[in-house]
């Protein structure tokens, strides 16, 4: 717990500096002031993904303590996927739903965004005094609001008013952002985030992490935060502010060509960073051909590859960005980007198909190293491959600019992907 909350960091950004806004609640101060605090409360909690997961798990854990704020939990989630109709075999169950019956809370199933819209209490002798809503996919019709005496509360990941909208990570990470957040404020039935904010506490993105990480970080820490508000939910609410108009920001939604690998110009470091960015949403990919026929190859795992780690061909830089190197015995592919570095890709599949392992993407698509390349676009399939094209100006890089050795010049790899005896 200390490790992580090393990460979330007291900046002083503009939306958070001014006097006439700022949305940062000294919970300590309302704690003080609070003489008669919550001391039960029954919650009915909105969610579906790993975010509102462990969000859910801090609501979790002061339900099982003896002197937690939470008296009783009730979820509502998206319907599971069967096999059929007679339910005998679960394709699909959400997150929450799994944590939710292992810990034998009472669970209610909604289908799609419309049988939400006339969605109501599941058991109305039971009253709960507040509701969470927190990486939800639909928008709760305006009739709840009367049904919870204590309001609708909404944990954001973003850093409000900015960020308004879906998947404010992606976003984050795609236009460069270096600090994201997390923020408890009252539920906005309109779906434009736009309540008045409770709480709120920045975080620093670490170098190297993913989306779902960063997500996972962020849901623990909006856990954490969120019941600390409702252990003084009355002062709190009191205390609320309004969302400063002038650093209002929207998410952009992006298709799945936002992650395709442009060979001419991305370098690995840029392909990876899109990755880290898209994952566990929407995979990187490129175009593949065998023969005449031309299909989408995701990319699923994959890394820069050390500069100081001999690549698999010596002479790799003589051929074209994309191409696809490999030694039976290595559990990673090596693809050369335009700027001379290097992918190594370890988990892959065919459009459709299912996921491999590089060594299980060898051994079925793959006979000779360095011979078939990834494209940027589909060809003419009855056409030779053309020759790729370099940007305007492009100037090859030397060897001894990419490839830097160790004194030792002893292959480097991490341990999961040492060559197999």
């Amino acid at each position: 717990m200390n490790l992580l909350f090393r990460r979330v960091v007291q900046i002083r950004g503009p939306w958070m500096h001014s006097r006439s806004n700022n949305t940062l609640v000294n919970l300590r101060m309302l704690q003080a002031r609070d003489k008669n605090p919550n001391k039960h409360m029954r919650v009915l909690f909105f969610g579906n993904d790993a975010y509102s997961l462990e969000i859910l798990k801090a609501l979790t854990t002061s339900y099982d303590s003896d002197d937690g704020i939470v008296k009783n939990i009730r979820l509502v989630c998206p319907t599971p996927l069967y096999t059929n109709d007679r339910r005998k075999k679960v394709v699909w169950k959400s997150l929450v739903n799994e944590h939710a019956d292992h810990f034998a809370l009472p669970v209610s199933h909604v289908g799609n965004k419309h049988e939400m819209s006339r969605w109501d209490l599941p058991d109305r002798d039971n009253r709960y005094d507040i509701a969470v809503v927190a990486g939800f996919d639909w928008t709760l019709p305006a009739e709840l609001a009367s049904k919870f005496p204590l309001g609708i509360l909404s944990v954001h990941p973003s850093l409000l008013p900015k960020l308004r909208g879906a998947d404010p990570v992606m976003n984050a990470m795609i236009t460069k952002f270096t600090v994201v957040g997390v923020t408890v404020c009252k539920y906005d039935f309109e779906g434009n985030d736009s309540g008045d904010i409770l709480a709120q506490l920045p975080y620093e993105i670490p170098k190297g992490y993913r989306r779902e990480e960063i997500y996972r970080d962020l849901g623990y820490i909006g856990g954490n935060l969120l019941v600390k508000c409702l252990e003084h939910i009355k002062p709190v609410l009191k205390a609320a502010q309004k969302q400063n108009p002038k650093f209002i920001t929207y998410t952009r939604e992006y298709s799945d060509k936002i992650c395709k690998i442009e060979w001419e110009t991305m370098t690995a470091h840029d392909i990876v960073e899109r990755y880290r960015a898209t994952q566990g949403k929407i995979p990187m990919y490129s175009i593949w051909r065998m023969k005449t026929i031309m299909s989408k190859v995701f990319i699923y795992d994959m890394y820069v590859a050390d500069p100081s780690i001999p690549p698999l061909e010596k002479n790799f830089l003589k051929y074209p960005p994309g191409s696809l190197f490999f030694k039976r015995k290595v559990q990673y592919l090596e693809v050369p980007c335009i700027d001379g570095s290097r992918l190594h890709i370890t988990r892959l599949g065919r459009e459709g198909r299912t996921i491999m392992t590089a060594l299980q993407f060898v051994n079925g698509y793959l006979r000779v190293s360095g011979a078939l390349r990834m494209l940027t676009s589909p060809v003419q399939p009855k056409l030779l491959t053309p020759p790729f094209v370099y940007p305007k100006g492009y100037v090859k890089p030397e060897l001894d600019q990419v490839y830097k050795p160790n004194e030792s010049d002893e292959v480097y790899a991490p341990k999961y992907l040492v060559p197999l005896d």
